[in-house]
């Protein structure tokens, strides 16, 4: 899945992209002539499962992400396009005005989505009245008209509620309203410790109102947490009055917009934590660790953190009876770590 960094000119938003990825020095490259990289997701639960079994390596979730230098107009919807979810950066750290000139950018970027959504639906349902293209089936034409509703009456598809069915029919559009969008407000450091910035009650209402997340960050600050030695970074972030650094709450909140959760895999070589969609079967989860897991499937071995968190190793949550046997069929839970048995 892959997640862009959008925003209107000298935002900070390429600053954030680079602290998103500082995980490894190679983390981006150019693609199209945009930033392209993996963010990590952070997570206590590798860190102490990574105590634990003393891994060689040990590996957090992943989401790549875009930092997307168009910001207007067709090259905006073509370099967001095929994108999962938007965090639209507002810069809120010198004065009123850069507040004022992201809340524009986030009113214009809405207006186009819904045109261009409007106009995929409307372009179909012309296709089709025309008899030039044929219905998926029969429901499609009811699913349109639906859709065309709520655009109508500026309602995004994502806050529809779809049947099972009709998400079938999503997949057969790119439409932009249906894209998670979580607000990161770059502050300036007087600003993080203090609780207030520039345009503070207007973006509080775009985020209240869209119901779109909200996370405050100071990219200067963020600049220095990254050159402190570990063992200082918590400290320093106390200072704040914060547990953890805003990179951080954005990763985790572009997560649970995404609707994932993780499992884990555990083991001496290796500790990895491996994001899935919610609802997910342990037979695909085993696909996601590699292919051949899935083809070959017989079982999965399943534990949740918690248990293991609390009894503090395998042997004892196995004499506990919580180390426990599952089937293809077996939905995974967030937090569950994972052994699969496989035969091919």
């Amino acid at each position: 899945m892959k997640a862009g960094i959008v925003g209107s000119p000298q935002t900070g938003k390429t600053t954030l992209f680079r602290l998103l990825t500082q995980a490894k020095e190679d983390a981006s490259h150019r693609s199209s002539g945009q930033n392209v990289g993996v963010m990590d997701i952070p997570d206590e639960r590798v860190l102490w499962l990574s105590s634990i079994f003393n891994p060689e390596r040990t590996v957090f979730a992943k989401l790549d992400i875009v930092d997307i230098h168009a910001h207007k107009g067709q090259e905006f919807l073509n370099s967001v396009r095929n994108l999962d979810a938007l965090i639209v950066v507002i810069g809120a750290f010198m004065d009123g005005e850069g507040s004022a000139a992201s809340c524009a950018f986030i009113d214009d970027m809405e207006t186009e989505f819904f045109v261009a959504d409007l106009a995929s639906v409307e372009g179909r349902l012309e296709r089709l009245s025309s008899r030039k293209a044929k219905p998926v089936n029969q429901m499609e034409v009811p699913f349109l008209e639906k859709c065309k509703s709520a655009l109508d009456g500026y309602v995004p598809l994502r806050k529809v509620d779809f049947e099972p069915y009709e998400k079938d029919f999503l997949s057969n559009f790119a439409f932009y309203t249906l894209k998670p969008i979580i607000i990161a407000v770059n502050v300036s450091e007087d600003s993080l410790a203090g609780g207030d910035y520039p345009g503070k009650e207007g973006i509080e209402k775009i985020s209240a109102s869209r119901d779109y997340p909200l996370v405050i960050f100071s990219g200067a600050v963020e600049e220095e947490i990254k050159s402190l030695p570990e063992e200082e970074r918590l400290a320093f972030l106390k200072e704040y009055g914060l547990s953890e650094p805003g990179v951080s709450r954005i990763a985790k909140a572009v997560f649970r917009c995404l609707g994932l959760i993780s499992f884990f895999t555990v083991g001496e070589d290796e500790v990895r934590a491996w994001n899935i969609r919610e609802g997910t079967t342990a037979k695909e989860a085993a696909g996601k660790i590699h292919s051949d897991l899935e083809r070959g499937f017989i079982r999965a071995e399943v534990v949740s953190y918690e248990d293991l968190r609390r009894l503090g190793s395998m042997k004892a949550c196995r004499e506990k009876g919580l180390l426990r046997l599952e089937g293809k069929d077996y939905v995974v839970k967030d937090g569950d770590i994972i052994t699969v048995r496989f035969s091919i």
